[in-house]
């Protein structure tokens, strides 16, 4: 992915569609949208697990739910807490 990588910031392309990156969109502490995510791993009303290129997306919290689901983004809501990336 090193030269495709080069390419993409010497042309100033966006990242998450040439590299398969997600893009994930905070509102607040109510509502996330991610897109380009390849599948969710994990869903109940305190944690979803989220599969994506840069790896396994764990968001936490209180009442979350799949607000949106499309094969390009999904959006979840509820009380956040937390959000990050697992190894």
């Amino acid at each position: 992915m090193g030269l495709r990588k080069n390419v993409t910031e010497a042309l100033e392309l966006p990242k998450e569609i040439m590299l398969g990156l997600p893009l994930i969109s905070l509102l607040g502490r109510e509502e996330v949208t991610i897109e380009n995510y390849k599948g969710i791993l994990e869903y109940d009303e305190e944690s979803v697990r989220i599969g994506t290129a840069a790896g396994t997306l764990r968001l936490s919290g209180k009442g979350l739910c799949l607000k949106q689901l499309t094969a390009e983004c999904l959006v979840v809501t509820g009380a956040l807490d937390g959000l990050e990336f697992l190894t």
